[in-house]
């Protein structure tokens, strides 16, 4: 068991031009590989053409887009390199396009004559029945002219034409302006109508002048819209067909997502190399995983070319694997640093349970991360929070704040409060000396071992023995030869001429470090103290619970005040528990300076079962 990342390894496949998508797509289904390229291409792979065909798609989409059908669920199988697919399925777009143009057009003037006969038909039939004749209204020309307005709710003109005749008439879903007057009069009316958002309203031709029968005409032409409309749907559903546009749509989302995220990587005129770092443990894994796929290809693990940082792994085990979240909010640990998921996997949830000791609590905990965590991953950590806390739970002898249900198998912690807190200070203190371990282990992995002899092993003895003087105050005089240690040893190490500048600089930074040592360790009473906590905020709930009369009464208080400790409490120690270790414990050695393996992002669409080279 190692406590340091591992090095990705530099890998370096060779596969034909038109494997080359189908490749990478399996390889970001594997989540298993970093793409980076280092070497010119002698036949470049047009990467630049490639996003110029995707504006102009871009540009198509947001002509046609709510046109299109829906891209199904898979991108075809053909094999080509990217240029050679993209530009066959702009051409497929470009040729649909030219067809469907007039197609689009005629649903959009359909669509539009249908909302203005819709809202007519609001008008005629929701109105307060104070229409003019609507044959009189609609043939005022030529000396006048008429107009209908869709008003916003708020919407109405602060000032209108003295001669022009307006009426507003008010129906549940709208408010409508009708007006007649000069030409010149409306067209200033319909400027400020515009202003405000009104919406003009076209009249049909040939409408009678009774409302009654107005709205039949409006009803038969709505029908007929609509006919029309699914009419030219069904052409363009053809053309869709005939063109293949609902898989030429996932093409393209396919090679946009290649485009955005594969580098342009080095290739000949029949051949590719995809470089890049990968997880897999041999070169077998990943050739097993293309020739799954039908594809194949030439593969080595190689030494990484100069220059380049290989991204660093966390190898832990299964169930430590959520822990990760706490060293990831730092960042990677550096190649000469320590991986600290497996102590945090064991100290996090004692924390967590020594403050949460309840065998109730901890199993809606527990419960509570077994069903969230398949749709929040990181919540898997409350599953081991909950094992602990139960455990805690028979020690203190609690089962949602009751103490005597069951014997304790240790304390109640409110009948010992010191002791509590002493466990506290004396589990910080234990894992603040193995951060210190961590810290003298780093510096031998980065061959700087005698340096922290010299200097860092002071710092170490004099925490030690001022730890061990609580017991035995003569340690004291061991504490003092720390400090010494580290004083001097930062003298030793500087040049001749700066010693005395050198040590006057360690005692100031030995006398800093010393008192964030022993401020992190107090800091960790707060462990016992939110323990002590719970416990009384519990016995608090027991005790509301049996001033009513009544067990339903009993109960009620019960199921609240549990819930309540539960969400609260839960919530407090869990932020607790992460502090601790972010800033008492990482501090003393993690620098988090690696650089992190980030495989290739998984496209949208679903693989092919099998990638076929095109006939």
């Amino acid at each position: 068991m190692s406590l340091r990342p591992v090095a990705a390894k530099w890998f370096e496949m060779l596969v034909m031009r038109d494997d080359l998508t189908a490749a990478v797509d399996v390889l970001a289904r594997s989540a298993c590989v970093e793409l980076q390229s280092h070497a010119e291409p002698s036949a470049p792979l047009r990467m630049r053409e490639c996003r110029d065909l995707l504006e102009e798609f871009d540009t198509l989409q947001s002509r046609f887009g709510h046109y299109w059908p829906a891209r199904p669920t898979h991108w075809p199988d053909e094999r080509h390199e990217p240029y050679a697919m993209l530009e066959l399925a702009m051409n497929r777009l470009r040729a649909w396009s030219a067809e469907a143009v007039d197609v689009v057009d005629r649903i959009e003037m359909l669509r539009h004559e249908r909302d203005d006969l819709l809202l007519l038909r609001e008008l005629f039939g929701d109105g307060d029945g104070s229409l003019p004749e609507l044959q009189q209204f609609t043939s005022a020309g030529p000396l006048l002219k008429s107009c209908v307005y869709v008003l916003e709710s708020d919407a109405w003109p602060k000032t209108l034409p003295h001669s022009a005749i307006t009426q507003r008439i008010t129906t549940p879903g709208h408010n409508f302006l009708l007006a007649l007057g000069l030409p010149e009069e409306i067209a200033a009316l319909e400027d400020a109508l515009k202003m405000q958002k009104a919406q003009q309203i076209r009249l049909p031709d040939g409408l009678p002048g009774k409302s009654r029968d107005a709205g039949a005409l409006i009803n038969e032409r709505v029908d007929a819209a609509n006919v029309q409309i699914a009419e030219a749907r069904r052409e363009l559903t053809a053309l869709d067909d005939r063109h293949e546009i609902a898989s030429t749509l996932a093409v393209v989302d396919f090679l946009r997502w290649y485009v955005d995220n594969v580098p342009d990587l080095a290739s000949t005129e029949n051949f590719a190399w995809i470089t890049g770092w990968s997880s897999a443990p041999d070169e077998d894994s990943l050739v097993r995983l293309l020739a799954d796929a039908n594809i194949k290809a030439l593969l080595r693990l190689a030494e990484p070319p100069g220059g380049f940082d290989a991204p660093l792994l966390l190898h832990n085990p299964k169930w430590m694997r959520p822990f990760e979240m706490f060293t990831s909010m730092l960042g990677v640990p550096a190649a000469g640093e320590a991986d600290p998921t497996r102590i945090v996997a064991i100290a996090s949830p004692l924390m967590f349970g020594f403050m949460f000791g309840d065998v109730g609590h901890g199993a809606v905990v527990l419960l509570a991360g077994i069903f969230l965590s398949r749709r929040l991953p990181a919540l898997r950590l409350l599953i081991a929070g909950g094992v602990v806390s139960i455990g805690f739970g028979f020690l203190f002898g609690s089962i949602f704040g009751l103490e005597n249900v069951i014997r304790p198998l240790w304390i109640h912690p409110m009948e010992q409060p010191i002791l509590m807190l002493l466990i506290a200070l004396a589990g910080g203190a234990v894992l603040l000396l193995i951060g210190l371990c961590l810290d003298a282990m780093q510096a031998y992995w980065q061959r700087k071992g005698l340096h922290w002899w010299e200097t860092g092993a002071g710092l170490l003895l004099c925490y030690l023995a001022l730890l061990g003087s609580i017991r035995e105050p003569r340690l004291l005089w061991l504490a003092i030869f720390g400090g010494a240690w580290f004083v001097i040893g930062h003298a030793f190490v500087a040049l001749p001429g700066r010693r005395f500048a050198a040590s006057g600089k360690a005692a100031a930074e030995f006398v800093e470090t010393l008192l964030q040592l022993l401020v992190n360790t107090i800091s960790f009473v707060r462990v016992g103290a939110f323990a002590l906590a719970h416990a009384g905020l519990s016995l608090a709930v027991v005790g509301v619970a049996e001033a009513p009369a009544s067990l339903a009464g009993k109960i009620l208080i019960l199921v609240i005040g549990n819930a309540l400790i539960i969400a609260l409490e839960g919530l407090v120690v869990g932020i607790q528990t992460t502090r601790l270790v972010l800033f008492e414990f990482f501090v003393r050695f993690l620098r988090a300076e690696g650089r992190p393996f980030r495989p290739i992002p998984l496209p949208t669409s679903n693989s092919p079962e099998h990638h076929r080279r095109p006939s």
